[in-house]
């Protein structure tokens, strides 16, 4: 709470130091309303909600490309299943950067991705992005973040993060309370692609006993004809407590733009999940296979359409999505069949239809 408390105060600094200066001021805003139905373990479900996020941008910019900025923005929401109802207003973004030609800081509440997948994300290490959600949300993680671009696209990342006490992207179990963690990313062009090497490592609460993780990873993406990438992951728990010491995902994917039409964009993925006593061990396997398509019909209209298959359970999942775009509007609409269940593998539940078939409707307004 301390360190949150002092970034907003740095960040009233910077702006009050603005009104002094010359500087770029920037406010827009995204107002969306959305209603499902589904029907789940012979239960049929409404959900209904509103969602409203401000946000503001300040820059003051400098000689020799280099300029600072902050910006802060809020999620405020209302749901409601017409038997209970949740609300919340919390911060969704609250960072300060400053950056030059070739190196870029942030630090507070900012958003941190990588990794080429787009569907089976074994690098879904810091957020929760979905490509069905037409809003493209995730929450933030509290850090300083240091990057590097060298001439040849060459960069380095290094970072901390400090005050996340939820759980983040794949993790199960959240961080220690006041213990940081620490990690970077290393990416360097070779033929036809790039090639990356991550590393993080972090203090895990387990309840009553805490252990160490660290994780290491590889990516890479090539473009010759067929788009080429995975995702590898080496996970190490340090904790004699816990019946799998090692985990692996792995993450293979390819894309290809059909000259069909307007463009039938074609993507397929493949996860594997391991757990295991050993390093190279394969105790318990879980494996997730997908396959995305999009197509533009005319300037205003794309309709996507996305299926699952889990080799485990032998179960298919299906999505399909319509969405107009004007200007500053967009409307969506979905129909999604999964397997009816408690909790469905392959959603991280946004808005409540992870599970069962139904519809969505979602208005999006940006101004």
């Amino acid at each position: 709470m301390v360190h949150r408390l002092l970034f907003l105060q740095f960040t009233c600094v910077l702006i009050i130091s603005d009104i002094v200066f010359c500087f770029e001021y920037d406010f827009r805003g995204q107002f969306s309303i959305w209603a499902n139905r589904k029907k789940n373990l012979n239960e049929w479900q409404i959900n209904s909600g509103i969602r409203y996020i401000p946000e503001i941008n300040i820059k003051q910019s400098f000689q020799n490309e280099s300029f600072i900025d902050t910006e802060i923005s809020f999620n405020g929401f209302m749901s409601t299943d017409f038997n209970t109802q949740e609300k919340d207003l919390k911060f969704y973004r609250c960072r300060l950067r400053f950056a030059t030609a070739q190196t870029e800081t942030q630090l507070g509440l900012q958003k941190i991705n990588f990794g080429p997948a787009l569907i089976l994300r074994s690098l879904m290490w810091f957020d929760s992005l979905d490509l069905r959600d037409p809003l493209q949300m995730t929450d933030g993680v509290y850090a300083l973040r240091f990057k590097y671009n060298f001439l040849n696209n060459t960069n380095i990342w290094v970072w901390g993060l400090y005050g996340n006490e939820k759980t983040k992207g794949y993790e199960i179990l959240p961080t220690t309370i006041k213990k940081p963690e620490f990690g970077g990313r290393f990416q360097f062009p070779v033929p036809y692609g790039e090639f990356a090497s991550t590393f993080h490592t972090r203090d895990v609460n387990a309840g009553y006993f805490k252990y160490n993780e660290s994780r290491l990873a590889f990516d890479g993406r090539w473009d010759v004809v067929l788009g080429f990438w995975f995702e590898s992951v080496l996970q190490h728990n340090n904790s004699e407590f816990l019946p799998y010491e090692w985990n692996k995902m792995i993450t293979l994917g390819s894309d290809y733009t059909f000259g069909i039409g307007n463009g039938l964009h074609v993507l397929a993925e493949y996860m594997t999940s391991i757990s295991s006593k050993k390093t190279f061990g394969r105790d318990n396997d879980v494996q997730v296979s997908a396959l995305y398509l999009n197509y533009p019909i005319g300037f205003f209209d794309n309709v996507m359409a996305i299926g699952y298959y889990s080799w485990d359970d032998r179960k298919y999942y299906q999505y399909i999505g319509w969405q107009r775009t004007y200007d500053d509007f967009i409307f969506n609409m979905s129909l999604f069949h999964y397997p009816q269940s408690e909790r469905n593998p392959v959603s991280n539940d946004r808005e409540n239809i992870g599970a069962g078939y139904g519809a969505q409707i979602m208005f999006i307004y940006n101004h």
